[in-house]
């Protein structure tokens, strides 16, 4: 009992200072961690650098001045110059432009898959606080039941020649149920910190927690899951999956580097000009005003860029190569999902047929077992059965909700959380 008070005093000593314990449904913790979510504010800051990008791939040379201005008697048969050179760059800055545009269509499908996949670690964490609840509450119950086994094996006689070995093994296995409960506590607070740590607002005064109690409520609807048809799904992937998007956007960026590549054979231009004097010496010659006006442009004959475009070439097309990888390893991974999805939904609901006989048998031997009808032995033995298949249905439960959070992530999109499919863009 000492030790079970001093793990209760850690465990408040290390929750935050001043921590208020806030219950949440799952949709509220979802919108708290896409509305406050410092991962994700920082992500979105993507947007800002992209949008410069556009202005830097668009921007203009700037000018140079140039001067030529004589000294000495040189001057009276030459000509001094002060004057602007305008660099200017050929059919270079609006592909240059283009590729910038292009990157930032793909932040904005990254931003939304970085929210995509928040969603679905927001919605792990919560289950996973929901399933180590769940294990306290059976422990809790056994706890009683371990106690009210205790209270009647004391209360038989005497007289068997098993009771003093009864009480033992009694004494034991509550004890030893106790340590296992200590545990699940330890877990449960655990999964209770990873929500909060996935949730991630930049306070910490609210300590979230799951409303409801376990994965036993009678109101639970995390696990009222209803999905489309197999076909439905892969075409909502194939036309909506963010990482698709994603990959368009690259192939469409590296496209116009390509193009940008070929075009530095252009040469560029410079052009120039301004004002123009030729001074006197002294008394010697006359002083003439005038203009000048100048040009240049660059060669390219000593490097062709021959070893440029031939890299954006081979770059573009490892890009397409796997864009049409991805999706078809997409397409597999999917009807993986899809079946295990429907296998593990079938053997959850034979789990909670299988828990309902199963709480009556223990009910029956216990009530034998008090009226000295059936050994101890046989007691321990049932319980440890009902214990075995409690704990296969809360892991026929998390392998189901996993395997729904995988294909949804597989997915690239929303529609698992009942959100519009098809709508026009």
């Amino acid at each position: 009992m000492k030790r079970l008070v001093l793990f209760v005093v850690i465990i408040c000593m290390c929750l935050p200072v001043n921590a208020e314990v806030v219950r949440v449904s799952l949709d509220d913790a979802v919108q708290l961690a896409l509305s406050n979510n410092l991962d994700l504010q920082a992500k979105k800051k993507e947007l800002g650098v992209a949008n410069a990008d556009i202005k830097i791939a668009n921007k203009l040379q700037n000018p140079e001045v140039q001067s030529n201005i004589l000294i000495g008697r040189v001057r009276t048969g030459n000509s001094s110059q002060v004057g602007l050179m305008f660099p200017v760059e050929t059919m270079k800055r609006s592909v240059r432009k283009k590729a910038a545009i292009a990157r930032k269509k793909s932040i904005e499908n990254e931003v939304r898959q970085f929210e995509h996949e928040l969603k679905i670690k927001v919605m792990k964490a919560y289950f996973d606080v929901l399933y180590y609840k769940s294990v306290v509450t059976i422990l809790n119950e056994r706890k009683s039941l371990y106690e009210n086994m205790c209270e009647i094996t004391k209360n038989r006689s005497e007289s068997l020649s098993n009771y003093k070995i009864d009480i033992l093994q009694s004494d034991i296995r509550y004890k030893k149920l106790l340590i296992e409960l200590n545990r699940a506590k330890a877990d449960l607070i655990h999964a209770q910190f990873a929500l909060n740590k996935v949730i991630n607002l930049e306070s910490t005064k609210n300590m979230y927690d799951t409303q409801e109690t376990s994965l036993f409520t009678d109101d639970l609807t995390i696990l009222n899951i209803e999905i489309p048809h197999y076909e439905i799904i892969e075409a909502i992937a194939m036309r909506y999956s963010h990482s698709i998007k994603i990959a368009d956007n690259r192939i469409e960026e590296l496209g116009q580097e390509y193009i940008l590549a070929k075009r530095q054979r252009i040469p560029d231009i410079n052009v120039g000009g301004g004002f123009a004097w030729q001074a006197k010496y002294h008394d010697e010659g006359n002083w003439w005003p005038g203009a000048f006006v100048g040009g240049g442009f660059n060669l390219p004959v000593l490097y062709t860029y021959r070893a440029d475009i031939d890299k954006a070439k081979f770059v573009l097309e490892k890009a397409k190569m796997d864009k049409v990888s991805f999706e078809n390893k997409l397409k597999i991974t999917l009807k993986q999902n899809y079946n295990n999805f429907k296998y593990s939904k079938e053997n959850m609901n034979y789990y909670k047929e299988i828990l309902k006989e199963s709480n009556e048998i223990l009910e029956m031997v216990t009530k034998r077992y008090k009226n000295g009808e059936t050994a101890f032995i046989n007691l321990i033995m049932t319980e440890n059965n009902h214990q075995q298949v409690l704990n296969e249905y809360l892991v026929a439960m998390d392998l189901y909700y996993s395997e729904y959070l995988d294909m949804m992530y597989n997915v690239g999109h929303d529609v698992l959380l009942e959100e519009e499919i098809f709508e026009e863009e």
